[in-house]
């Protein structure tokens, strides 16, 4: 990213009359341990301090117990709550054993209280155990790309093992926060769960304070300030006196969606950090929207299929992370399609890429999908020709094939009758000439007769 940064602001220098001066990133006055700062859109780091230090990452854990949970289960379904459950250590919605609770409650209890009881719930409901939904958590981690974790909980508990750092939670967050869903749950201050079978109506509150608290305050850059901010996303909290003070916090103003992770602050110097990250996020950088998501490319050439070419298209919407004050005409695309697809082709099936730069600097590549599903053409498709060509062509020739039938079958017809009528002529012209021969005979004889009576 510094590299990108700095061609932009050498861009920037030689397009502009007017100077522009940006300088080296600013070092922030953090209380945690290790931070990081991204791009929510383009994954871009906007500033990190620490960020593959293994931490303790305390309830941060919850969002990946989370989006497991929305990926494996019906939100209507009942969570069964055994008889370990309820005893779990720390915050808690007070599950008790044999308690029909769905699992869209649950999943409130665990992303706006911080339930502890209720992670165990959803890791054995998905699972069978603690253990074994460990073991697809780390799966699910790196498959989003974190490096350097292991988790062994689903709450975060403390265990010397259970660590992560804050470029993976940033990994894991960047990830939960396009789910719908996820996002609407980590935006949510308030909730009501509805009396059970075996409890009271509970009514649960969002733990992380840049929702809505302007009431404590804090120190950000020497400046006094509430909690509540602008724009805030969600999305979760974390503390354990081992992790300290651990945040995943998500804002979005326009375009930009930023995301900042500390791990290892204080109880309230969690949300200072994080305020003061996403201050610098948006006092810094924007993000641009460089193509709308079916953004048409042209066509690629199908081979073999039942049509010559498909339509294509951008597959996502796609965006690039610029210094607040560059200009989106430094940014131009690329596109690169492929020189054909073999037949099948899949809709969504990808057919190239689309490269975003400034200037010759590479920052992003996007995928460019077939619009339609393409099957595989007849016969006549090895010679390029499309199925609905093919068609023509064998009406075509179905026709002509029909109509020489039709003038044989009338040929024949004809030179029969012909055939019939000549023979028929000449029956006639010979019953003609016997009838004038035994006509000449009778006259013959009539009168030799009569030549014989003299």
């Amino acid at each position: 990213m510094k590299k990108i940064l700095a061609f932009l602001l050498m861009f920037l220098l030689f397009m502009t009359s007017a100077p522009v001066s940006y300088g080296q990133p600013q070092t922030l006055s953090l209380i945690a341990k290790s931070a990081i700062l991204i791009d929510a859109k383009t994954g871009e780091i906007l500033y990190e301090m620490n960020s593959h230090q293994q931490l303790y990452p305390a309830s941060t854990t919850k969002m990946l117990t989370g989006i497991l949970a929305m990926e494996n289960l019906e939100m209507d379904e009942l969570v069964p709550i055994d008889a370990e459950t309820p005893f779990t250590e720390g915050s808690r919605i007070y599950l008790l054993e044999g308690e029909q609770i769905t699992v869209r409650d649950t999943l409130y209890g665990l992303l706006l209280e911080s339930a502890n009881d209720a992670a165990v719930a959803l890791a054995k409901m998905i699972s069978g155990s603690v253990s074994d939904f460990s073991v697809l958590m780390n799966a699910k981690a790196q498959e989003l790309g974190a490096l350097n974790s292991n988790f062994v909980n689903p709450n975060g508990l403390h265990d010397d093992e259970h660590l992560s750092t804050a470029y993976d939670m940033a990994m894991i967050a960047r990830y939960a926060m396009e789910n719908p869903i996820f996002r609407d749950y980590v935006s949510t201050y308030q909730y009501t769960v509805a009396a059970t079978n075996m409890q009271e109506t509970r009514y649960l509150y969002n733990t992380n304070r840049l929702l809505y608290d302007n009431i404590n305050k804090v120190y950000v850059d020497g400046v006094l300030r509430g909690c509540k901010y602008e724009g805030v996303t969600g999305i979760k909290t974390g503390y354990t006196s081992k992790a300290g003070g651990c945040l995943v916090a998500g804002a979005k103003r326009g375009e930009t969606e930023l995301i900042a992770v500390v791990l290892g602050s204080t109880d309230m110097g969690r949300f200072s950090d994080s305020i003061a990250l996403l201050d610098y996020g948006f006092a810094n950088f924007k993000t641009v929207n460089i193509m709308k998501a079916g953004s048409p490319l042209g066509s690629v050439q199908v081979k073999r299929g039942a049509v010559r070419q498909v339509e294509v298209a951008t597959a996502e919407e796609s965006y690039a992370t610029l210094p607040i004050e560059a200009s989106e005409h430094i940014l131009r695309t690329e596109v690169l399609l492929e020189e054909y697809l073999q037949a099948p082709v899949k809709q969504g099936q990808k057919a190239g890429t689309v490269q975003i730069y400034a200037g010759e600097e590479l920052l992003g590549e996007f995928k460019a999908v077939a619009l339609e599903e393409v099957e595989e053409g007849g016969l006549l498709s090895v010679f390029g020709i499309e199925d609905s060509t093919a068609n023509i062509i064998r009406n075509l020739t179905f026709g002509i094939m029909a109509a020489l039938i039709l003038s044989l079958v009338l040929y024949i017809l004809f030179k029969r009758r012909q055939i019939k009528r000549k023979k028929l002529l000449r029956q006639q012209l010979a019953e003609q000439a016997r009838r004038k021969k035994e006509l000449e005979r009778a006259r013959w004889e009539e009168q030799y007769k009569g030549g014989r009576s003299y």
